[in-house]
């Protein structure tokens, strides 16, 4: 896996013009629904749940869910194109996700009980990067439907379509903080956080290297702390802050005789219990993408995958 590869940040940059309309939501059931995925005896994901996607199976990435430990690994999509970047919603029926299984990026929302799929994107943008509300009624994302990447949120039925950011800066990978009322994303190369009720209110800017890129950022479960990628030492790692963006701490380091090409970790997300989930591939990997979780402060490093293909983006209930 190539740095410039696994860093490329939700597709093109390029501007896509788009009117931003929003057509009905559309549903279907996924073919052999509750026995293809593997879902009907249990509905959901109960507390613990890892949802993530792997290219294990061949070239095209599917997402998988797994127990907290790394067992119980079981597939939960098929059909054409890539899903990528899932989250597994607050009650752990559903799972929100990107694809381009139907030609672009698009948004879409699988019923882990009846297999049921919805698209609540529908645009012909590159949408990606869902993240559930804490309440379990709306989804936030990025897109640049309207000619730049901007967050947006969603209801979760697909109604209900409005612009957090409108910034003319790249606005990406937003994350909700516990009490809903708050987003933290990446706007230009830095980590920043407002309103999620509004449109550009209240934004404040928590970290200041322009000149690398923080992005990713992934709330605490207390809300105290933002963790996030940053590339500010030459390579991708995951960085610790405190909300307000102080004690800015890289959890991940590589070691000290590892070359910089053969070290990456990013795509962080928090357990429950405040452990820290992410994706990374390092020398100990062979260079291969895993997932591995590791305590607030870095320590009790575990690695959760062991399959041959990129495994990334967990998410965690």
């Amino acid at each position: 896996m190539r740095l410039h590869s696994f860093l490329s940040v939700a597709g093109a940059v390029t501007a896509i013009a788009c009117d931003g309309r929003q057509t009905t939501p559309t549903a279907l059931t996924m073919p052999g629904a509750g026995a293809s995925f593997g879902i009907g005896a249990h509905g959901g994901g109960p507390p613990g749940t890892v949802v993530f996607y792997s290219r294990r199976g061949g070239a095209l990435a599917k997402l998988y869910t797994m127990n907290a430990d790394g067992s119980g690994v079981t597939q939960i999509t098929t059909g054409p194109g890539n899903d990528l970047w899932p989250d597994i919603s607050p009650n752990g029926r559903f799972v929100a996700f990107s694809s381009n299984r139907a030609g672009n990026n698009e948004i879409y929302v699988l019923d882990l009980g009846d297999g049921t799929l919805t698209n609540v994107s529908n645009s012909s943008a590159d949408d990606s990067w869902p993240r559930w509300s804490p309440n379990g009624h709306e989804i936030a994302f990025h897109s640049n439907r309207a000619g730049n990447y901007d967050i947006f949120v969603v209801n979760a039925d697909g109604s209900g379509l409005r612009a957090v950011t409108t910034d003319a800066a790249l606005d990406q990978w937003p994350d909700w903080s516990p009490n809903g009322k708050r987003l933290a994303f990446r706007r230009g190369n830095d980590i920043y956080v407002a309103d999620a009720g509004g449109q550009e209110q209240n934004v404040e800017r928590l970290t200041f290297l322009p000149a690398t890129i923080d992005q990713m950022p992934a709330w605490s479960p207390d809300g105290q702390r933002i963790a996030f990628m940053s590339l500010r030492e030459g390579y991708c790692a995951i960085f610790l802050m405190n909300a307000d963006g102080s004690n800015q701490t890289n959890l991940t380091p590589k070691g000290a005789n590892d070359p910089v090409a053969s070290w990456c970790s990013r795509a962080p997300s928090w357990s429950r219990n405040g452990a820290i989930y992410f994706m990374s591939f390092r020398p100990s990997t062979n260079g291969d993408v895993e997932i591995f979780s590791m305590a607030d402060d870095g320590t009790n490093l575990v690695r959760r995958t062991t399959s041959a293909g990129e495994d990334g983006g967990p998410r965690l209930r």
